[in-house]
């Protein structure tokens, strides 16, 4: 018997943004790849000129698949920042609705207490929290997203582990957990919206590889704390997550945070 579209992870016909996607080995870009591949089209966002060039290559691997996609830049730290974002991938992949929102757009420091800066406190929650919260506004009033659409946010565990010297970091990704549950209240049962996070360990990233910090980098380090396999996770490990919760076999689970991370211990 043939599989309806019900029985599997198909997303055809689904529109996703997802921010900070313009890394090739980068986390947003593992995910537009997953939903591109399972045929959504896809927005991939980035912010920098020393992106535009990768964002550009990822956008060609997803054109590559047969899928639509959409590049467009934009700093998600303003709320009108995010409404062009909502406003441009609508526009260029030729809809009128988003179905999918993944934040994954995130900045991180390592930074002892006695260091920490107002300008860092200001960047790392600007991106991190402020920066969810306006993209899941304008992607729900200006993207019009239905019933059964899907946010992710994209966490870590180090939300609920607090490594040395990353206490701004944690304390941000703390916050979006938090605000996660309550936007699951507010959007379930009155817009059909399930919204959950999605918490990495340490995964082979180009970010991750330029945070200098041993608690966080050393894989050694988690290697051990891991029960799934010897090894740190990728990029793909991450996005498999992603494409399961958007799809619509997900459909009751909302407000979770879920740990991706080879089975490390959390509290």
């Amino acid at each position: 018997m043939t599989p309806s579209v019900l029985d599997t992870l198909s997303l055809a016909g689904k529109v996703a943004i997802i921010t900070g996607s313009g890394r090739n080995n980068g986390i947003g870009a593992g995910i537009a790849r997953a939903l591109a591949r399972n045929g959504a089209a896809v927005a991939i966002n980035f912010v920098s000129d020393e992106s535009a060039s990768r964002a550009e290559e990822t956008a060609q691997k997803i054109r590559d698949l047969g899928a639509r996609v959409a590049v467009v830049r934009g700093s998600i730290e303003t709320q009108d920042g995010a409404k062009n974002i909502v406003a441009e991938s609508l526009k260029a992949l030729d809809v009128d609705h988003v179905d999918i929102l993944v934040n994954n757009a995130g900045v991180g420091a390592s930074s002892p207490l006695l260091d920490v800066t107002p300008e860092q406190l200001q960047k790392e929650f600007g991106v991190n929290v402020f920066g969810a919260l306006y993209m899941t506004q304008a992607a729900i009033k200006l993207g019009n997203m239905p019933r059964g659409g899907r946010i992710i946010n994209i966490g870590s565990i180090v939300s609920r582990m607090g490594p040395a010297d990353m206490g701004v970091y944690a304390t941000t990704k703390a916050a979006t957990d938090a605000l996660m549950a309550t936007w699951a209240l507010e959007l379930g049962r009155s817009r059909g919206i399930t919204i959950n996070t999605v918490a990495p360990g340490p995964v082979d990233t180009d970010i991750g590889n330029d945070i200098d910090n041993p608690d966080v980098t050393d894989d050694s380090f988690f290697v051990d704390m891991t029960r799934a396999e010897a090894r740190t996770g990728t990029v793909d490990d991450i996005a498999d997550a992603v494409l399961l919760l958007v799809s619509g076999l997900s459909r009751w689970i909302t407000a979770q945070f879920i740990s991706v991370s080879g089975g490390i211990n959390i509290l």
